[in-house]
């Protein structure tokens, strides 16, 4: 059986952050690296489909070296290999070209039937990578799940919709994004984590070896820069009778062309 594919994101951790609006910067005063919530819990989903199914997990990390750190700590969570794809060519790559590099990547693993991510990083929150990579591989998806249960052909999962908890159906391969916290977080055993970083390899490919070429790699987006949005006018307080106060509401919204 294919073993299930496991995306890991590393990010800066957030108690290490200090957002300044008066001086419009983000200070990091620690730079501490963690894994996304989004994607321990898609480890701890594939965990428990490994006891179930018998089948091993691969993680895979797009990022820089120190991104190795974070699949050492999946594989002492349960994951069987790991895979880092890192090189300088990446650095630069948005949602687009990354979906392209991890799509090579899992390729070159020999395919999956079932691919796991958080549903969102919380550095970006921009929740694309899911929904692009099954895009790209032609796979449904299912996303924001909070339960999941796999059998040899077939995915039922539980997520919400419209504040309503439903649960969906979906053939095999396909791609989940698992929302954060939706599985409790399990602390490794002591052995598994001194074997993650004294005996199990981390995998590292680079465009070469994932045969990329330069227009695989090149970005959709250009980044040119970040500021902050304006600060948000103060609220102004009507006082006064109902009556009066009615009509200075209507006016102020005349005023500012709400409504006619």
């Amino acid at each position: 059986m294919k073993p299930i594919v496991v995306l890991v994101k590393q990010i800066l951790d957030p108690r290490g952050i200090t957002v300044r609006r008066d001086k419009e910067r983000v200070f990091i005063n620690r730079e501490d690296y963690i894994i996304d919530p989004g994607s321990l819990a898609a480890i701890e989903a594939a965990y428990q489909i490994k006891n179930q199914l018998n089948v091993e997990i691969a993680a895979v990390s797009l990022g820089p070296p120190r991104a190795e750190d974070a699949l050492r700590e999946a594989l002492a969570l349960g994951c069987d290999a790991a895979y880092l794809l890192s090189d300088p060519a990446f650095e630069a790559a948005d949602a687009a070209a990354a979906v392209r590099i991890i799509a090579a990547a899992i390729q070159k693993i020999g395919g999956t039937n079932l691919i796991l991510l958080g549903e969102k990083a919380n550095d970006s929150c921009s929740g694309q990578i899911g929904p692009r990579l099954a895009e790209a591989l032609d796979y449904p998806q299912v996303t924001g799940v909070s339960e999941l249960t796999v059998a040899e052909t077939t995915l039922h999962a539980k997520r919400t919709w419209r504040n309503e908890p439903v649960t969906v159906s979906s053939p095999l391969p396909a791609v989940v994004t698992v929302a954060a916290g939706a599985y409790p977080e399990r602390y490794p055993h002591g052995a598994r984590i001194m074997s993650a970083y004294r005996e199990w390899n981390v995998t590292v490919w680079d465009k070469y070896q994932l045969a990329l070429e330069e227009c695989d790699l090149m970005p959709g987006l250009v980044f040119r820069g970040e500021s902050y949005p304006s600060p948000l006018p103060e609220n102004e307080i009507l006082k006064g009778d109902p009556a009066s106060l009615v009509h200075d509401l209507v006016a102020e919204l005349r005023q500012h062309r709400i409504i006619h």
